[in-house]
């Protein structure tokens, strides 16, 4: 049966021997990667063909490099380009060196080199089984005599020596132990930190103080009325009185309700006829007609003779005059809109915008954000007023539709700020006792554009860490009273540390540091260990 034994191009001539060894069929194919170069040598190819020998089996190379094909077929091992190849047909190795005996290999073997033939010549010259035997006899002899009694003694005196100092080293440096509990104090820190949040970056830059915002956007429609505080005088009743026309010539004229009439002088006060009048032929001849003011008011109070001109076609042929003046033409107080009015119910909306912005904003927050009031602000963007200035009406109202904008700032981005701030606070060693973080912004923030500028105090404490190995070399030998003055001195203690020794009687603490357990207890601190 032949059997295919692949070899690992980081394999060593020794270890491919090795597998080789453990073979035991007739034919084995070494599958041999073209780049190993383990076997381009004559000496190791048969150095491995000797091993095949040894196992009574036929060696067989597949392998396509030409160096190893070469050196092979040179110690008679058949060679394959792939391994498959050596299934087909039939194969045997043909060494150019005499077969080994598997009982005596070394037998067929060329001689040793001459720097060993100096190892033959000293093999050849040990002595024989008997020799040897009576060598060692006679060295023997040496140690059977019994040793003088001063040498005997000094040994004694010296066992002592030794066994005392070795008592007393294992009472004075393993015997002792001693236990040491020692609580670490809390010390303050704290740090007043000027922050930036801007809008227009991605990323905290904590080097700078410089934290990413978010800019809010809302609109705000609000309407408003208030009564109006202007007063005028508005026409309520209107005057009337009689008017004589005078024919000025000879044919009759018929004047119809409406004709209107006029004052000659000043501004025209217009009056019209409420009834008609049959004018007779001839002239001179009178008729008198009632007549009413065309405009409501006190305007159409006007003293007697003022009325002389007729309008119309009729002021060819007739006059006219009154007799008596006109009256019953009245005017009251009416409310109307002013200036003052209108700048008044703006600046009350905007000043209710102004209020109801923060609250506004504040709940378009997200999850752990804040809005600093300071950033809030207002742009009108559009008002509506229900009536003109000088207009009559009781009641003014207006729209005020504003844009409101505000930065608003995330708190676990302010929270990481700050414990960096703290933490530069804190000794290189120190550890933060993390349920005394404390925060609060300051009140005063500025706006800028569209960043804005905060103040925020930090506190907390921390816990300078104690080192076990420092407290050993620093404690070893001392007594308890002198080992608690020296806590005192070098670490924050909130209490004289717990020394127990074991065994008590020596009264001091163990001069060998590994002896001394220290317990750190960091439980009453808030920092875990």
């Amino acid at each position: 049966m032949t059997e295919f034994l692949s070899i690992d191009p980081t394999a060593r001539l020794e270890a491919v021997r090795r597998q080789l060894a453990q073979r035991r069929n007739r034919r084995v194919v070494l599958a041999i990667p073209d780049e190993w170069t383990e076997l381009d040598n004559a000496a190791r190819m048969r150095l491995l063909q000797r091993q095949a020998q040894i196992q009574r089996c036929d060696l067989a190379i597949a392998t396509r490099n030409l160096t190893t094909r070469q050196v092979a077929r040179q110690a008679g091992i058949p060679v394959f380009t792939h391994a498959e190849d050596a299934r087909r047909g039939r194969w045997r190795m043909d060494p150019a060196l005499p077969p080994v005996d598997p009982r005596q290999p070394e037998l067929g073997l060329p001689d040793p080199p001459p720097w060993r033939r100096a190892d033959v010549v000293q093999r050849m010259a040990r002595p024989n089984l008997h020799q040897a035997r009576q060598k060692r006899i006679r060295s023997e002899e040496r140690y059977r005599r019994a040793l003088p009694l001063w040498v005997r003694l000094a040994g004694y005196t010296l066992a002592g020596l030794m066994m005392a100092a070795m008592v007393g080293g294992f009472l004075i440096y393993v015997l002792p132990a001693a236990t040491i509990t020692v609580t670490p104090g809390r010390e303050p820190a704290g740090a007043l930190v000027q922050l930036t949040a801007n809008p227009d970056i991605i990323e905290a830059d904590l080097e700078v103080n410089l934290l990413p915002g978010r800019l809010m956007e809302t609109t705000l429609e609000i309407t408003g009325a208030m009564p109006t505080t202007g007063r005028a005088q508005r026409p309520s009743d209107t005057a009337r009185g009689n008017v004589v026309f005078v024919n000025t010539g000879s044919a009759p004229a018929n004047i119809p309700v409406g004709t209107v009439v006029s004052t000659g002088t000043g501004t025209p006060v217009r009056f019209r006829t409420t009834a008609p009048g049959e004018l007779p032929g001839g002239v001179g001849q009178r008729v008198a007609v009632p007549i009413e003011a065309v405009d409501p008011g006190i305007v159409g109070n006007v003293r007697a003779n003022a009325i002389s001109v007729v309008e119309g076609a009729l002021r060819f042929s007739i006059t006219v005059i009154n007799p008596d003046a006109t009256f019953g033409g009245g005017a009251q107080l009416t409310p109307v809109v002013t200036q003052q009015d209108r700048d008044e119910l703006l600046a009350q909306l905007q000043q209710t915008t102004q209020e109801r912005a923060l609250q506004t904003l504040q709940e378009q927050l997200q999850p752990g954000e804040w809005l600093p009031p300071e950033t809030v602000k207002t742009f009108v963007i559009a008002q509506a007023f229900s009536a003109f200035n000088d207009e009559e009406t009781p009641e003014l109202e207006l729209t005020l539709r504003t844009l409101l904008q505000g930065v608003a700032v995330n708190e676990e981005t302010t929270r990481t700020a700050m414990l960096a701030a703290l933490q530069q606070q804190i000794p290189p060693r120190g550890m933060l006792v993390a349920d005394s973080f404390r925060m609060e912004r300051m009140p005063g923030a500025t706006a800028l554009n569209r960043s804005v500028q905060f103040t925020v105090a930090v506190r907390g404490d921390y816990v300078v860490p104690i080192d076990p190995v420092e407290v050993r070399a620093a404690v070893a030998g001392l007594s308890p009273e002198a080992a608690a003055r020296v806590f005192q001195e070098r670490w924050n203690i909130t209490r004289p540390p717990e020394i127990y020794l074991d065994p008590d009687w020596l009264g001091i603490l163990p001069r060998l540091g590994r002896r001394i357990q220290v317990r750190v207890d960091y439980s009453g601190t808030g920092v875990a260990p």
